[in-house]
């Protein structure tokens, strides 16, 4: 392992932007592409391309035969991949100006560029990997946690549509939590290097006030020529929508500490609900079943006698001895009760309660 601490590095890195996937960091290494530019940018307008080709292309070790069992297997794997480029490239018309360091971070290794003057992006979660030492200043990109998801989802599925066809479509948002745990990674980041100068600014700042913002940042940077930016305010095209998820309660309040750069408050507040924020990665075993549920499934389960007895039957049919099954949910993995024995799960059989409920419901009519 090589020891950094020998090589004596200097402290004008890189002009680095920052922030979470999908809030502007795109549309802003753009701006200082055009302010300062193509030779100051480390990165590529569409660095899948290259990906996407070298994939197509028939390596010089290969065999035909090799290369057409490759290319075989990469249409059944991935049938839609040059369309999903396609689609990626339409909602980052300008381009991703990505490279080695945009997730992974930047540290140290053999063949690393010039840094000083030079511009790159690095997201949320490449810096908590990457050397202080390598980056100079930071602009970091802030947009609602909202209109993050949802432009993570038309990326992903509809980008083609209207605001008005996504609303008719039913299209909706899946969930911040990517938001929410690449900012803490951030934040855990800059209140280790505080002596990073940083500027925080807000995606639709970017859109709606271009010259301020821009003129904000020149300042901040003291050079480049925003005069010619090319900043679309139809670029804004994800639009928040209320739905729900448990979630958007400590997005929108991580999100209130992040326009005031309260970092430490981000942290605190993730550390304090991390049970609740993680809830639905909790996984537990149904032995009465004899399959994995999410967090909701469990929770639904133990509210609901007529769900209990939909598993019932379920269970029964797979020939399962489910009355003597103790909850693993109960005993083990639910993490806001206290858990309880195997045989106070199996002698106060929940299920069978529901059971009974059902006949005696039957009885009576």
């Amino acid at each position: 392992m090589l020891d950094e601490s020998k090589f004596q590095w200097d402290r004008d890195g890189l002009i680095t932007v920052s922030g979470c996937p999908r809030s502007g960091t795109s549309l802003m290494m753009d701006c200082l592409r055009i302010a300062f530019g193509d030779d100051r940018i480390i990165g590529q307008k569409f660095p899948q391309e290259d990906r996407i080709a070298a994939g197509l292309e028939k390596h010089k070790e290969e065999t035909e035969d090799e290369f057409e069992a490759r290319k075989y297997l990469r249409e059944l794997l991935r049938p839609n991949a040059a369309k999903d480029f396609e689609i990626s490239k339409d909602m980052n018309p300008n381009g991703f100006w990505e490279c080695r360091y945009s997730v992974r971070g930047i540290t140290w290794h053999l063949d690393m560029p010039k840094l000083d003057k030079q511009i790159c992006k690095i997201v949320s979660q490449g810096l908590i990997a990457s050397n202080p030492s390598f980056i100079s200043k930071i602009i970091y990109m802030l947009r609602d946690p909202r209109q993050v998801a949802k432009s993570q989802e038309r990326l992903k599925r509809f980008p083609f549509l209207s605001h008005q066809e996504e609303m008719n479509s039913g299209l909706v948002v899946h969930t911040p939590e990517m938001f929410i745990t690449v900012t803490y990674q951030a934040c855990k980041w800059l209140l280790a290097n505080p002596e990073v100068p940083l500027l925080m600014v807000s995606f639709d700042d970017l859109i709606m006030y271009p010259n301020e913002t821009l003129g904000k940042i020149h300042s901040f940077l003291q050079e480049g020529d925003f005069s010619n930016h090319q900043i679309d305010p139809k670029l804004k095209r994800s639009y928040p929508q209320e739905i729900g998820n448990h979630l958007w309660e400590y997005a929108d309040t991580i999100y209130e500490f992040m326009k005031k750069c309260e970092y430490q408050k981000v942290i605190d507040y993730f550390d304090e609900n991390r049970k609740m924020i993680f809830r639905d990665k909790i996984t537990t075993f149904c032995t009465r079943l004899r399959e994995n549920m999410v967090y909701n499934e469990c929770m639904n389960c133990k509210k609901s006698p007529e769900l209990m007895n939909t598993f019932i039957k379920k269970a029964e049919e797979r020939n399962i001895a489910w009355e003597y099954e103790p909850c693993m949910f109960d005993c083990l993995t639910n993490a806001f009760e206290d858990h309880i024995s195997m045989n106070e799960s199996v002698n106060d059989h929940d299920w069978k309660r529901a059971q009974n409920h059902v006949d005696v419901q039957e009885t009576k009519s």
